[in-house]
């Protein structure tokens, strides 16, 4: 072999090697790969029982543009799973006629159903521009079981608004779910 081709080779595979180390740190490192892991850091540090979390599933980080981070379809998702657990509610209670604030269970899917409502009503944009929004950052979806501090089981979904940068959350809220 000519020693001219045995330094090609050798300069060939050495700029394949380092290509290959700097798309596995680049590529590893990006925002999208590290959105997952911060909200599932955040779940654990948000729910009261975190040692009973099991976590069902999560979902692919999706681009949150502006302060829309609620599209129509999953408007419509959350609308249908709030109708659900409110007929729960008022099956439970005689439409609230026969209450009782001793049942933690029924009391905390109460509070938990309050409190998405409240964050959803926050989130939703009246701004009805069409006009271009930029990238504000990541949108990660958490569906678990746990249990409450008092030790009922429960299902919900939570959901976690992150930087551009999938540094911190910056946002988010829990949708129970029956």
């Amino acid at each position: 072999m000519k020693p001219g081709m045995k330094l090609a080779i050798l300069l060939g595979g050495a700029v394949v090697v380092w290509g290959l180390i700097a798309y596995v740190f680049f590529a590893g490192n990006s925002p999208e790969k590290k959105a997952p892991e911060i909200a599932k850091t955040a779940l654990y540090a948000s729910v009261d029982c975190p040692e009973s979390v099991s976590i069902v599933a999560v979902s692919k980080p999706d681009s949150v543009f502006g302060r829309d981070y609620i599209n129509d379809d999953e408007k419509m998702a959350i609308a249908v799973s709030m109708m659900k657990i409110n007929e729960k509610v008022m099956s439970q209670t005689g439409d609230l006629s026969e209450i009782d604030f001793e049942d933690s269970e029924l009391t905390a899917l109460v509070e938990r159903q309050m409190s998405a409502m409240s964050a959803i009503r926050s989130l939703v944009s009246l701004d009805s521009a069409d006009r271009p929004k930029p990238f504000n950052g990541w949108k990660v979806k958490i569906e678990y079981e746990a249990k409450t501090a008092g030790g009922s089981p429960y299902r919900s979904e939570y959901w976690f608004i992150l930087d551009k940068d999938a540094r911190c959350v910056v946002n988010s809220f829990e949708i129970p779910i029956l």
